[in-house]
């Protein structure tokens, strides 16, 4: 009989008190606090990270950050990435939730012949990717690839 793999269960905390109005901040053990708080449209201020920015940057956090992980495993050699994301709040069957997350990533790589081993790898990073395997969101994908000049350094992993 062949052994049930083991996983290892982790547990994340953070504190939250409310300041004034809709606004609060959160903390979390080691971490800078963070002002947070309803959106403009919600009768909020801009002033503050919202809930919907915060779920949203989680997803395009990790993304980037299992890419990173993988590319690093897999000894590919990234020259730069940055990613812009946007969150849809729709009302659906009488609720607000977010439908979908755009993703749209910038990989910088060192030679063209290193981007299909990247695609590769950004598809097993959205597979992997645990807070967007978290969420019902519909997550969309669509990293672009470029080559870096050839005197870029990389920052390390």
């Amino acid at each position: 009989m062949e052994a049930k793999k083991v996983y290892k269960t982790y547990r994340y905390k953070n504190d939250l008190s409310w300041t004034a109005a809709l606004k609060g901040t959160m903390a979390a053990a080691g971490h800078p606090a963070v002002g947070i708080g309803s959106p403009p449209e919600f009768k909020g201020s801009a002033e503050v990270w919202c809930p919907e920015e915060l779920l949203i940057g989680a997803v395009n956090a990790c993304l980037m950050l299992t890419f990173l992980s993988y590319a690093h495993h897999r000894h590919l050699e990234v020259g730069g990435y940055e990613s812009h994301t946007e969150g849809t709040l729709e009302n659906t069957d009488g609720k607000y939730r977010i439908t979908r997350i755009a993703v749209r990533p910038v990989v910088s790589l060192r030679a063209e012949k290193d981007i299909p081993l990247a695609e590769e790898i950004m598809k097993s990073a959205k597979e992997g990717c645990f807070v967007s395997n978290s969420v019902t969101s519909t997550v969309d994908l669509a990293p672009q690839f470029t080559i870096a000049p050839s005197d870029s350094s990389t920052p390390e992993p």
